[in-house]
């Protein structure tokens, strides 16, 4: 019995082939399609294999085994596919925005190997645009690109011109959104995330986003609102329920705070280094001393951009502890250690150098 099962599931991928023979170039295509659009990128790519095994250079096939390539991680060989597709078809504009997609997946996979990605992604769009191809899609992969890159201003024009081709996309709207945000224009930052809320009222990100404009313009009713949508959006996401967590904080809602940034910990213990400074400034406030030098602790050690300040609220959990330990080391020195540190790392981060006079 046992034998039987085994020699039918070994039997089992001749059988398939044998019925992808005798399906028509059309009808493979479109279970390859089905099969990426299904995330199930492996399988895809043996249907697209099939109709290139037929017709060597069909563009549509070349186009669905790239793009499952990449998405499998294999980016040198999905990348050289896609390339291939601009040499059978180099009239689609498709292949062109798959193949900077590629550069830029290659790049955030390993940056510091393919330190150029996001640079030979822009050159493949200037290559469609010198070809005359053009439209929303590009632009808004372009503006992305360019936000990527820094080059916010670029970003935002490109933008700018990709919702203005299309008014009804939303994650257009969004990512020009993100794009003001990080400009620092906040109203129309503001405008602009809500009217992608409005086209999609289910993104948890338009939302999140939306909610940080709200609360870096002090609108706490509007900010927490957004952020409480985006985390019953999206319960498990990191972004929110740490975007949430700050805004009922900074909104005055301390004790609140805490399970959205316990919820961060359970998560992913590393990702979000500032979360630890914010539980160590609740156990301040609720007068757990020990507790907060240990996660002020946490918050100094990891990699983060805050790390002035998460050294200075480590002094401040140790100046509240006061305690001697028994090798004669005190808190107070401890605190004076952290400040000190706090400006090494930012010489102009004020509140460290007031606690050191």
């Amino acid at each position: 019995m046992k034998m039987r099962a085994l020699l039918a599931l070994l039997l089992l991928p001749v059988v398939w082939a044998q019925e992808l023979t005798e399906r028509s170039t059309d009808e493979l295509l479109r279970y390859g399609d089905v099969l990426y659009a299904q995330g199930n990128c492996l399988s895809a790519r043996l249907f697209y294999q099939q109709v290139l095994e037929r017709e060597a250079n069909n563009p549509d096939a070349l186009l669905g085994k790239g793009q499952a390539l990449v998405c499998e991680g294999a980016f040198d060989e999905g990348i050289a596919t896609l390339q291939r597709v601009l040499e059978a078809a180099p009239e689609r504009t498709e292949a062109y925005l798959r193949l900077a997609s590629a550069y830029v997946e290659q790049h955030r996979n390993a940056p510091q190997r393919h330190t150029e990605g996001l640079q030979e992604a822009l050159a493949v769009l200037e290559e469609a645009e010198s070809a005359g191809l053009g439209g929303a899609e590009l632009l808004n992969l372009r503006g992305m690109i360019l936000y990527r890159r820094g080059e916010l201003e670029a970003a935002r024009d490109a933008l700018q011109r990709a919702v203005a081709l299309d008014s009804t996309a939303a994650a257009y709207y969004e990512n020009l959104g993100l794009t003001y945000l990080g400009l620092g224009e906040l109203e129309p930052a503001v405008r602009t995330l809500r009217r992608a809320v409005t086209l999609n009222p289910d993104s948890a990100s338009a939302r999140n986003q939306l909610g940080s404009a709200y609360l870096l313009l002090g609108r706490c009713e509007d900010a927490l609102f957004e952020l409480e949508q985006a985390v019953s959006l999206a319960p498990e996401q990191l972004e929110t329920n740490f975007n949430l967590g700050r805004a009922l904080f900074d909104c005055g809602e301390v004790r609140a705070a805490r399970p959205y940034f316990e919820k961060v910990v359970a998560l992913d213990v590393t990702a979000l280094p500032p979360v630890y400074t914010y539980l160590a400034r609740i156990d301040l406030e609720e007068g757990n001393y020990d507790a907060a030098v240990t996660q002020a602790t946490k918050g100094a050690l990891l990699p983060q951009p805050n790390a002035a300040e998460a050294y200075y609220w480590l002094g401040q959990a140790y100046e509240a502890r006061g305690r001697t330990s028994e090798d004669g080391a005190s808190d107070a020195e401890k605190a004076r250690e952290a400040y000190e540190r706090a400006l090494q790392l930012d010489g102009s981060f004020t509140p460290a150098r007031e606690a050191l006079n």
